[in-house]
């Protein structure tokens, strides 16, 4: 090759390209071999070469996006900026935000086991009013402390393999036509490479669905993917593009509807609800659900929660509608679901919703919702508030309590114990006028798991996960709650619920790592009167289905708008779910399907662990399909026409006759 070449600025940003090409891939290594369990163990060599060379399209996407401005500073024809300390500065900028971005892709191997999948920019907006993250990424951090150490290596490995350019001695024309070239050359290469490497025929660019087409699970998407580039494709903030799979929408409403009408005949029952949302409460923590595990000698970590199973109504199959807190009381409270992103961080988050809370309030109940953390921590009060809670009770509220043990039941992280808030819980309630609806939102079973200190010594570590501990205390801290209820007036003539706002984030059996195990969660329902029914029913439950369950149980008189399903009179066995892929659970099969086709169709009750993919092979799943698509039409579009709260005639989005 040409000696010039080789010495010229466009070869040496394209070695430079390169090196940084590396440095990602060896990033992905990394990050798979830290979360191997979760992944669920070896991968074929095929698996390999379509992660990682799938892998590339990604890399090359998010390495020109964030090298952009490094090419043009490089190539942009001036001859007077063609000094040592111009060439310097470059570099330096060069070196800084490749090694930012490479410590987002080693920061997600160890956050990837919380949330499944590569941090979106949905974080900046979940977590921005927290005080506690510093400390906590501080302990990450020390117990992480390797890839200190890696990262300083990519530092050198950027500073010593950076190619400098040396600017030829040549005429002015010659350096401004040569710089012009390379830099409308290398701009071109750089807008296909945020397109999408390989897919110069595509109508749009790459996105993060894309990764699919090259994961073997669509866990394995994550490992596809890099953090840069999920949180570049997430920073807009607009929602998902309307689908249009009906034109007629008197085909959807066939398929699907979200309006409850109100039963004549129902019994009236103003009871008092009582809805307790359990931090990370994973179904596969609760032994009663789990007699199969481990050849039937499981025993899981709630010792009450199965205490309490035998009086209480569940179903079969039951699931949360998304895999992060902040979509929690949206699903419960609101009979919303999580699609593309969290629905709070969305502008429909300004539309005028429904919610539980609101159809018991104008029904004459009174309304609390209490959280132990700060006010502002991942914006559950402001939630409440949204949607009609009379009054909101979280730490500042707890500490100005002087019958309650003030900031001593701080836990240092991110809010009051469990134990000493649910009894708080149980106090407040006494002084609320009946009928009333409560939620409380526990989080003592959260990162970074640590116990009071008078606990320590009860609930030991036991070599699996902290987290496991931290269940065990929650557990029985929701016993001792349930012991203070069962001794007050109002006990007798409530409902409650038991659910969790997600599953876990560490499973440790095989099956919950799955698409499909990965969102089961309990959803008890308990009356102490007797009343309501109890046992595992047939079906299939979701947190949706909560409000709409709830209301009809009680009798509200009303019609109401809720997208879930009233599971004691609804007999469709269905549930949907969005995180990695969007999911359709009907019967014993589910359903992945990316918006434009089928990915997937598994039996999970035959298959528990999605090995055998029946796309094509089954009549079931082209009705699954329409009914998806019905459901995901009708969200978007009453969504877009802010009609999720009436029960008034729609008509599919389209301009009404005035």
């Amino acid at each position: 090759m040409n000696k010039n070449i080789l010495h010229s600025t466009p070869w040496n940003a394209c070695v430079n390209i390169v090196l940084v090409m590396v440095l990602y891939s060896i990033c992905r290594l990394l990050f798979i071999v830290g979360n191997m369990d979760i992944f669920g163990g070896t991968f074929s060599s095929t698996d390999v070469q379509n992660i990682f060379g799938g892998g590339l399209l990604f890399d090359f996407s998010a390495v020109c996006y964030t090298n952009i401005l490094y090419l043009v500073l490089l190539l942009f024809p001036y001859h007077k900026k063609e000094t040592p300390r111009y060439r310097k500065w470059v570099k330096t900028l060069f070196i800084v935000v490749n090694t930012f971005c490479l410590v987002l892709n080693l920061s997600d191997s160890v956050y990837f086991a919380y949330t499944k999948h590569r941090t979106t920019a949905a974080i900046f907006d979940q977590f921005g009013n927290e005080d506690n993250l510093l400390s906590i990424i501080g302990i990450e951090a020390v117990s992480h402390w390797y890839l200190f150490i890696v990262a300083g290596i990519f530092i050198y490995v950027l500073y010593k393999g950076y190619r400098e350019y040396i600017p030829a001695h040549r005429t002015q024309k010659a350096y401004y036509g040569r710089q012009i070239i390379s830099l409308a050359l290398l701009t071109a290469v750089f807008i296909m490479g945020m397109r999408g490497a390989s897919l110069w025929n595509k109508t749009r660019p790459i996105a993060m669905s894309d990764a699919f087409l090259y994961a073997p699970q669509p866990i394995h998407a994550s490992a596809v993917l890099n953090t840069p580039f999920a949180i570049l494709r997430t920073a807009t903030g607009k929602p998902m593009e309307t689908p249009v799979y009906f034109q007629n929408f008197s085909e959807v409403e066939a398929l699907y509807s979200p309006i409850h009408i109100a039963k004549d005949s129902a019994t009236v029952r103003k009871k008092n609800v009582v809805i307790l949302i359990v931090e990370s409460f994973a179904q596969e923590f609760i032994g009663s659900l789990n007699t199969h595990l481990d050849n039937g000698t499981y025993k899981g970590y709630t010792t009450f929660a199965d205490s309490l199973l035998p009086h209480c109504l569940t179903w079969e199959q039951t699931f949360c509608n998304t895999g992060f807190s902040i979509d929690g009381m949206p699903a419960v409270l609101s009979s919303i679901p999580r699609m593309d992103k969290p629905f709070v961080l969305t502008p429909f988050a300004l539309n005028d919703v429904n919610s539980l809370v609101k159809c018991l309030g104008d029904w004459g109940y009174n309304s609390a919702f209490f959280h132990g953390a700060n006010r502002e921590s991942l914006g559950l009060q402001a939630f409440a508030k949204r949607i009609g809670f009379d009054a909101c009770y979280g730490r500042e509220e707890y500490v100005a309590d002087a019958r309650f043990g003030g900031e001593k039941d701080y836990d240092g992280n991110w809010g009051i114990w469990d134990e000493p808030f649910l009894q708080y819980y149980c106090t407040k309630m006494n002084e609320m006028k009946q009928p009333f609806i409560t939620t409380i939102f526990t989080l003592s079973s959260h990162h970074p798991f640590v116990l009071p200190k008078e606990y320590q010594d009860v609930f030991l570590e036991e070599g699996l996960y902290p987290l496991h501990k931290c269940i065990r205390y929650t557990d029985n801290a929701l016993r001792l709650f349930f012991q203070k209820a069962a001794e007050q007036d109002w006990y007798k003539n409530t409902i409650f619920v038991l659910t969790a706002d997600h599953a876990s984030s560490r499973t440790t059996h095989d099956e919950y790592k799955t698409e499909v195990g990965a969102f089961r969660v309990p959803i008890f329902f308990f009356d102490p009167s007797g009343e309501l029914p109890v046992g595992k029913m047939a079906g299939v439950a979701q947190q949706i289905d909560i409000m709409p369950t709830l209301l009809h149980y009680l009798g509200y008189p009303k019609d109401f708008f809720a997208f879930g399903k009233d599971l004691l009179s609804d007999p469709a066995p269905w549930a949907m779910n969005w995180d990695r892929i969007p999911q359709y659970i009907w019967g014993d099969y589910v359903l992945q399907f990316d918006g434009r086709e089928v990915m997937a169709l598994y039996d999970y009750k035959k298959d528990p662990l999605l090995k055998q993919n029946l796309k094509g092979k089954l009549p079931v799943e082209a009705e699954m399909t329409q009914r998806f698509k019905a459901f995901i039409q009708t969200y978007m579009e009453r969504m877009k026409a802010n009609k999720v709260k009436d029960t008034s005639p729609f008509n599919g989005g389209k301009n009404e006759e005035i």
